[in-house]
């Protein structure tokens, strides 16, 4: 691969039946309640911020078959390789120091409410993101991070939906190897 050649960083938009999606998804208006970001190395492996705090997802684990498929959209993001290299770092550091973390409850709910709060080592998933973009200088927007939403990701510059869907059908195009499928 040449020097100038771009990498690619994703968001996957997801929508899960629990009470605070359901919160989060009357309060947006948009069907999708959380959102994760990954590296073009491994399109089964996200990170993001649940109720549990800083996690690393792997999108098989979200098929099962007492459940129905979870909805999906996929966003696509070329950057240059530094900037996919600084990406990188932020999110092993993220997993490095994951119990230093937690999850940002009430800043959230202010969030909701148009009232950005933001409080060291406090996330919610989509702030989350919208930091690590901002960190890495690929989201050059002078919006607060705590403002930003799931739905907010497909309409940023250069973001390119490449599946919409559900999580089966991601698993599928994506051909990821699960025993759940």
């Amino acid at each position: 691969m040449s020097e100038n050649a771009t990498k690619k960083i994703y968001v996957l938009l997801t929508s899960f039946p629990d009470a605070g999606s359901k919160m989060v998804g009357f309060m947006t208006r948009s069907i999708f309640t959380h959102a994760s970001i990954g590296l073009e190395e491994d399109m089964n492996t996200y990170y993001s911020f649940v109720w549990k705090g800083f996690i690393v997802e792997k999108i098989t684990k979200y098929l099962r078959p007492d459940r129905k498929p979870y909805p999906c959209e996929l966003y696509e993001l070329e950057v240059t390789p530094q900037e996919y290299e600084v990406v990188k770092m932020i999110l092993f550091d993220f997993v490095e120091k994951k119990h230093t973390y937690s999850f940002a409850r009430v800043e959230l709910i202010f969030g909701l409410m148009r009232m950005p709060i933001i409080r060291r080592n406090k996330y919610y998933c989509s702030q989350f993101i919208a930091d690590v973009l901002k960190k890495s200088k690929i989201l050059k927007s002078k919006r607060n991070s705590a403002r930003f939403f799931p739905k907010d990701f497909g309409k940023l510059p250069g973001m390119t939906m490449i599946f919409k869907g559900d999580i089966l059908g991601y698993v599928q195009k994506f051909h990821l190897l699960t025993s759940a499928v």
